[in-house]
């Protein structure tokens, strides 16, 4: 298992909500779990539940959020018979919510890149890569070289921007048009900028895409193959945590048994693309 890591995003504020319950406290392992926790008894894990289907709300529920990442955590915390908290912030402020000490684990959908590995540690759990949408009956885009001169939406801060600035980069080299990004705070005002038409496309990861287009009222379609599954998405410890190594055993224990494939199904995510490492 190769150990990964995260780079710091801007600051954001944060919420404590208790998932199922606090622990007493203390750091030193109790039963299967390890030692390093924040509160013996319990892990907490930084989320931003605005993701569907990774992590998100719903029926009215704004304390234990579902999902891919919010089950497959919990899943983590069957293993280790402890309880899951959950640390939600907004998505820049994810990874300071980490840093500060605020969550032992961050479990929200967050790329694994080069430029993260330098300051916390991860484990890969799912390949993923970008997808791009657009209103539909839009009939200029079917390709990346068909954003020359276009307006993309993203939310901003994460790999799918640096995605759309490297091609734009290299759409320019080729003597094309640049694309003109806008970046916004959440994944929900992409989709208002494309529905609204201040944006002629939005890119976002493709595991979402599904779900944003079967949301949109026949309002959106996909444009299949655009960009390659060439990432991963990590769950992220501090670096040097000593959590970092049980996280990684736990995830490849949940690969093997199978219990992250069968949550991945239930989600509508391909149960292939998931992987230790």
């Amino acid at each position: 298992m190769k150990t990964l890591g995260v780079v710091a995003m801007g600051a954001g504020a944060a919420l404590l909500i208790a998932g199922c319950g606090s622990g007493s406290g203390g750091s030193a392992a109790s039963g299967a779990a390890p030692a390093g926790l924040l509160r013996g008894g319990e892990v907490r894990v930084c989320t931003d539940p605005e993701y569907a289907p990774m992590e998100y709300f719903e029926d009215g529920n704004t304390t234990d959020p579902v999902g891919f990442d919010s089950d497959a955590a919990r899943a983590l915390a069957d293993l280790w018979k402890v309880k899951v908290t959950w640390q939600v912030t907004s998505f820049d402020g994810l990874m300071p919510g980490l840093q500060a000490g605020r969550c032992d684990v961050l479990w929200s959908a967050l790329y694994v890149s080069p430029e993260r590995t330098k300051v916390a540690d991860a484990t890969p759990f799912l390949r993923t890569g970008p997808g791009l949408i657009v209103r539909t009956g839009e009939k200029t885009i079917t390709g990346a070289a068909d954003l020359a001169g276009k307006t993309v939406a993203v939310q901003g801060g994460g790999a799918n921007e640096q995605t759309l600035q490297r091609l734009s980069e290299k759409l320019q080299a080729e003597g094309k048009a640049s694309i003109t990004i806008q970046a916004y705070p959440k994944t929900a005002e992409t989709v208002a900028a494309v529905t609204n038409g201040k944006a002629d496309a939005l890119i976002e990861t493709d595991v979402a895409v599904v779900d944003m287009v079967g949301k949109s009222n026949h309002a959106l379609t996909a444009i299949p193959a655009v960009f390659a599954a060439d990432t991963v998405f990590g769950v992220f410890t501090k670096k040097g945590s000593p959590l970092s190594a049980p996280v990684a055993a736990a995830v490849r224990t949940l690969v093997e048994n199978g219990s992250l494939a069968k949550i991945a199904t239930e989600y509508g995510l391909d149960p292939a693309r998931i992987t230790a490492g």
